[in-house]
Order: C-alpha cells, then sequence, then structure tokens
C-alpha cells in the first residue's frame, strides 16, 4: 500500500495543502484535499481514505470534531495530526481517539512523506494480518462444523480457550487460531474479563474496574470503553467492521461469543 494508496489531506490553508498534495502526488499517493469541516466530511461520506493528515485548526471549526465523527464512522482508518498550534488537550483528545502520529508544523516535505510511508505499511501490515487470521477463522469454524463441536470458554488453571482464542493469564499471552496477539495490560484485562464470563454479559462499569479505572458513571465508562473495544477488535477480529467475536449489547456492555457466529450490536 504506497503507490495506489489515497491520503486525504485537510488543511485551512490553501498553500500548505497545494504543497503537501504536491509532495505526496509526486510520492506516488493519490491525493484529496479539503480546505474545512464540511468538505472533509463530504469527502469521507464518499468512502474513507487510506490515509487523513488533519490539521486541528480549520478556520471557526475543531480539526478534533473531524476526527471524532471519521473515528466513529471509520474506526480503522489511520489519521496523522499536523498542526501549527499543539496544545496538551488537543494532544491527549488525539491520543484518546487513537491518532496515528501528533506532528507539529513546520515539517519538512521528506519527514512528512516518510510519517505517511511507515503509517500506511502498518496499515497494510495488519490488513494481511487480518485476511490471515480471517482464513484461519474460517477453516477452525468449518472443522467445528463438521465435527460437531461446541466452543464454550474452557480454563485450566489460568489458561482459557474460547473458541480460536487461546488466553495465558500467567505469562500475559493470547493467540487467536494460533496468532500470537500484542496486548497493552488494559486490552488483557478487558480480554480476560469477557473470557472469565464464558457468553455472558460484562458491564462497562465492570470492565473499567478490570484495569484498574476506579468507580465511574456508567456513561463515563461507557465512553472509556469505546476506544479499548475498537482497538482489540482491530487486534483479534477477523473483520472489525463486523465483529463475531467481541459483541456488543446496547445500553449495557460486552460479551465474549467463542462460536464466532455473530456479533454488532443488539
Amino acid at each position: 500500500m504506497h503507490e495506489t494508496a489515497t491520503v486525504l489531506v485537510v488543511d485551512d490553508e490553501a498553500l500548505v495543502r497545494r504543497v503537501i498534495g504536491d509532495a505526496l502526488a509526486q510520492a506516488g499517493y493519490r491525493v484529496q484535499s479539503a480546505g474545512d469541516a464540511d468538505e472533509a466530511l463530504a469527502l469521507l461520506a464518499q468512502g474513507p481514505p487510506d490515509l487523513m493528515v488533519l490539521d486541528l485548526q480549520l478556520g471557526r471549526h475543531d480539526g478534533v470534531e473531524v476526527l471524532r465523527a471519521a473515528r466513529a464512522r471509520w474506526p480503522q482508518l489511520p489519521v496523522l495530526i499536523l498542526t501549527a498550534h499543539g496544545s496538551l488537550s488537543s494532544a491527549i483528545e488525539a491520543v484518546r481517539l487513537d491518532a496515528a502520529d501528533y506532528l507539529l508544523k513546520p515539517i519538512g516535505i521528506e519527514a512528512l512523506r516518510a510519517r505517511v510511508a511507515e503509517v500506511l505499511a502498518r496499515l497494510r501490515a495488519s490488513r494481511e494480518r487480518q485476511e490471515r487470521i480471517r482464513q484461519m477463522y474460517a477453516q477452525l469454524q468449518a472443522i467445528v462444523q463438521d465435527e460437531g463441536l461446541a466452543a464454550p470458554a474452557v480454563a485450566r488453571g489460568n489458561v482459557y480457550h474460547a473458541g480460536p482464542l487461546s488466553l495465558n493469564v500467567p505469562r500475559h499471552q493470547v493467540r487467536m487460531a494460533g496468532q500470537p496477539v500484542e496486548l497493552t495490560p488494559a486490552e488483557f484485562a478487558i480480554l480476560h474479563a469477557l473470557v472469565r464470563a464464558d457468553g455472558a454479559v460484562v458491564p462497562c462499569v465492570q470492565l473499567t474496574q478490570s484495569f484498574g479505572t476506579g468507580e465511574v458513571a456508567e456513561d463515563e465508562a461507557r465512553q472509556v470503553m469505546r476506544p479499548h473495544i475498537v482497538r482489540l477488535r482491530r487486534k483479534i477480529e477477523p473483520d472489525p467492521q463486523r465483529p463475531a467475536y467481541i459483541q456488543s449489547v446496547r445500553g449495557v456492555g460486552y460479551r465474549w461469543n467463542a462460536a464466532g457466529d455473530g456479533g454488532g450490536e443488539e
């Protein structure tokens, strides 16, 4: 994913859009450009690019709002923040919304090209890995159906097996369809809580407590959990847009579906 990748450049300065757009086009990328939030969201509605380069200062609009809207609809879209007016609050919000990188202007063209290439390389590797896992899932599901097997969560000591998932608590190791999965401590704690519930719904408040957030209100717990679940699904679901294993139950929480025979929100 390099020469054919599409990059959306969102900046309210026409000169900046032109310079960045020309530099990326010369590197072989297809370039779209938007001068404000409305134009950016309109282009996104036509179909997400492979990467968005986003300025946080968009005149009367806030680039974080564009990031939030894009992340809500396309959680896998990598976004590279490029701004001349960085602040701690905007950086924290960008990290919370899982921006791929956060860069301050001015930045050299070659440095920007390198960052774009790095982000797209990570995206390509992630997609290839997801496709391998999807194929393995399909093979495992075929075996389960042929043999008439059930796949409940089975714990042997502190090692859980739930469908294609293996979770080793003492070693902090996770495998899906035999493939190792790298998780943060919070992601591991959430997944452990879901698998341990053996198909029961785990409320968001309980999930936040599993990784030490402490007492939070239900609404706040849902907001805290959302980005964690998005990242977990990216790492373990064959298709994160249509989750089969980490299922959401509207207004309640999440559950682990070991059979992988459905997903989404109920």
